[in-house]
């Protein structure tokens, strides 16, 4: 996971979350991850972008260490749907 500030962008194969006002949405793993957009392979077999600052996402959990070399133990919000 590459961390910039507070923008934090998900590293391949990361579980990610989707969520909506109502709730959690779909789960899946990160299959590409940009500045822009996270490209994700739902579990539902289906694949598709979210785009950051649009869409409402967090990293479950991250193939990558954290500052401390643990892993999240809480979804890390990414990003938040613009209302």
């Amino acid at each position: 996971m590459w961390v910039s500030g507070t923008e934090v962008i998900p590293s391949k194969g990361d579980r990610v979350m989707q969520f909506r006002t109502g709730g959690l949405i779909r789960e899946g793993y990160v299959w590409y991850a940009d500045r822009l957009q996270v490209l994700v392979k739902w579990d539902d077999g289906a694949s598709s972008s979210l785009r950051r600052g649009d869409d409402s996402f967090a990293v479950a959990s991250s193939n990558g260490a954290s500052a401390d070399g643990a892993a999240p133990k809480e979804p890390v919000p990414v990003s938040r749907a613009t209302l």
